[in-house]
């Protein structure tokens, strides 16, 4: 009997198809019980990161310093530190950027990345 013959003959027999569907629910199975433990897996591993990152970016309290004028100041005068927070933030505001020519300056060179000899519109017959 050649190949074609033995499988003809199991080809009518019952026990090849319920043979068949077990393997097709058994493969079936095994799917969704690797995908809920891998989804499992990945959860925990998320919760736990969540965990650590929770951990890491816990606000601590910090208590207000109290900064005491060291210099007295006079009535009618503004105090150092005053001045100081004003001439900072006057700095700031002025000097944010250089001034630029706002002139774009890009030359166009010839290499063999923009050559036309090499483009794909002149083939040569």
């Amino acid at each position: 009997m050649n190949l074609l013959q033995i499988s003809l003959l199991l080809a009518h027999e019952d026990w090849v198809y319920t043979k068949g569907w077990i393997v097709t629910i058994a493969g079936f199975l095994i799917v969704i019980i690797a995908l809920f433990i891998l989804s499992t897996i990945f959860r925990g591993v998320a919760a736990y990161f969540k965990k650590q990152d929770a951990k890491k970016n816990e606000v601590k309290e910090i208590k207000p310093v109290t900064v005491k004028p060291t210099v007295k100041v006079a009535e009618g005068e503004i105090a150092p530190e005053v001045l100081t927070a004003i001439g900072m933030a006057l700095y700031l505001s002025t000097n944010l950027h250089d001034e630029e020519s706002n002139v774009i300056t890009i030359e166009r060179r010839a290499t063999s990345w923009n050559d036309k000899n090499y483009g794909v519109r002149h083939w040569k017959r």
